[in-house]
């Protein structure tokens, strides 16, 4: 898919001359140049836009803070710019984060849109791959719908290209979206080719796995049971067999991945390359004898890092998800630099050369690596509230990792990001088992899933029955097992716990949630360009 995105590209830029207003209508009309879109090659450069609008799944900072932050599990980094995201500090219409999401979700909505509209008079040479793209786009409009209403609630959805229905806005139901929604999934079913080999591309699996989702958000039990069972079972998708192969940076396709959002590492290829793989690892160049170095680690971004009570979700001796998944230790790599203070660090790549407990340091153990390497204790790292004393010295999730770049100091990587994989399918599955009763089909579940990632010897720690099954249980799992992947802050909303935990185990955010901030304001930039802004209004309490 990549070579056909300069095109689309091409697209873009040359359409960025005729936009007249901030207003996000405006900005993706085509005016008088549309009918370029009823010919395969047009309408195929705008499918392909469609999928570079996924480019910010998994490709920016702030889907992180929209969807990890404020949650129970990841707090603010040192150079996280979201406060008002992340703490909801000054949360209001003004919010940044907020603003750019609207206008990204809705433009891409408008473009879906118009491919459905165009859809009657498009000519291509092969009618199946026409009818293919149209179960691609009904795909991606009903994940691009998911976002906006989990995000904002009972908001505008827009059900076509005309301008005067988008300057009024007017106010659907978060129901009416998942009606939307799950029509669009249930009608691309019927359409999609069963499998394709193009990396990104939405499929029959892709469209099922996605409606697996819904089902379960939209609180359909038993369809979301049945969806799962018929996901696992029916695609050829397969867990991968251990954690560190799972999330192996060299490999593009592996058996679990259902859908992905693809990048580019080449510089000239506009903004196509990932940051996302910085935002859980910290800056290590500033402590002695380390440095960054391809092949060995990364420097850190500090955007997001994990609260205390992440870190206690985990055993770590026993599951592989937090021994292979974390790194809290680096070696001495840098013979440049002043390691005087530590005159037995001497060994490249073997003496450590820092190092971050999770436990509480006696002053022996202190004095015994006093010469040795830089070590801080969770006492060093976080106060007795929970709240960081360093924002830059953390833990960091190593799951998006990417040793691959072009350089030690490339901020550029290319490798793909899941949007659905299997192992949410398989929590999916027990999630729903639970709520129709059947506890010990849901643990079931919960055992296939984990048996990749028990450490030997430790499996009677990590088998769990259906006494251990129950909602608090299923989140936690997913904080274990889906870490970073854009789905805590929505995972607490609908399970009603999103206040509750926030309160209990994020200390930056606790003081300043509320009721209302269960959704988003509505970007000012919103109102500022509709003749009449009480045609939608602002959410309430913003």
């Amino acid at each position: 898919m990549k070579k056909l995105l300069y095109s689309a590209l091409v697209i873009a830029f040359t359409f960025s001359a005729i936009r007249c207003s901030e207003s996000y209508l405006d900005e993706e009309s085509y005016g008088p140049t549309v009918a370029v879109f009823e010919t395969e090659e047009g309408s195929e450069s705008l499918v392909h836009l469609l999928y570079k609008k996924l480019n910010v799944y998994g490709g920016t900072f702030s889907l992180g803070f929209m969807t990890e932050n404020g949650a129970d599990t990841w707090l603010r980094g040192k150079n996280a710019a979201g406060t008002p995201v992340t703490d909801y500090l000054g949360l209001d219409a003004n919010s940044a984060d907020v603003a750019w999401y609207w206008n990204h979700f809705y433009k891409a909505l408008w473009n879906c849109n118009l491919f459905l509209e165009t859809y009657p008079d498009m000519v291509y040479s092969d009618p199946k791959v026409k009818e293919g793209r149209k179960g691609e786009v009904l795909t991606l409009q009903a994940f691009f719908l998911w976002h906006v209403t989990e995000q904002w609630g009972d908001t505008y959805l827009p059900k076509s290209t005309d301008v005067e229905e988008g300057l009024r806005a007017e106010r659907s139901t978060r129901e009416d979206f998942y009606n939307r929604i799950i029509a669009n999934l249930e009608e691309a079913i019927t359409i999609l080719p069963p499998k394709t080999n193009e990396l990104g591309r939405v499929d029959q699996g892709v469209a099922k796995a996605l409606l697996t989702r819904i089902y379960l958000y939209h609180g359909d039990w038993q369809k979301a049971a049945d969806m799962a069972e018929d996901v696992i079972k029916n695609h050829g998708y397969a867990l991968e067999p251990s954690w560190t192969a799972l999330w192996d940076e060299t490999k593009k396709v592996n058996k679990e991945f259902i859908w992905t959002a693809e990048f580019s590492d080449d510089d000239a290829f506009g903004a196509g390359g990932s940051w996302y793989w910085q935002a859980y690892a910290m800056h290590i160049d500033r402590f002695a004898g380390v440095k960054t170095e391809l092949g060995y680690t990364g420097f850190g971004g500090c955007q997001i890092m994990p609260s205390k009570y992440y870190i206690s979700l985990f055993n770590q001796e026993a599951d592989l998800r937090w021994s292979q998944g974390h790194q809290w230790a680096w070696l001495y790599n840098d013979p440049a630099d002043d390691t005087s203070v530590f005159p037995e660090m001497k060994t490249l790549y073997s003496d450590t050369a820092l190092y971050l407990y999770t436990g509480v340091l006696t002053a022996g153990q202190r004095a015994a690596v006093a010469h040795k390497y830089t070590v801080f204790d969770m006492n060093d790292m976080y106060d007795a509230a929970g709240v960081p004393k360093d924002r830059g010295t953390f833990i960091g999730l190593t799951k998006f990792d990417d040793q691959t770049r072009p350089s030690d100091l490339s901020n550029i990587s290319a490798r793909n990001y899941p949007i659905i994989r299997l192992g949410e399918i398989y929590l999916i599955a027990a999630e729903a088992q639970l709520r129709l009763g059947a506890a010990g089909t849901a643990a079931q579940y919960i055992n296939d899933l984990r048996a990749r990632v028990i450490t030997p010897g430790h499996e009677a720690e990590m088998t769990v029955s259906d006494a251990d099954m129950s909602i608090d249980f299923i989140l936690d799992e997913r904080g274990r097992e889906l870490g970073g992947e854009f789905q805590r802050w929505y995972d607490l909303k609908r399970t009603g716990k999103l206040l509750e935990r926030v309160r209990a185990y994020n200390p930056d955010a606790a003081p300043n949630i509320q009721d209302h901030h269960l959704v988003r304001p509505i970007p000012q930039p919103q109102f500022d360009g509709m003749p009449d802004p009480e045609t939608l209004g602002q959410n309430p309490e913003y």
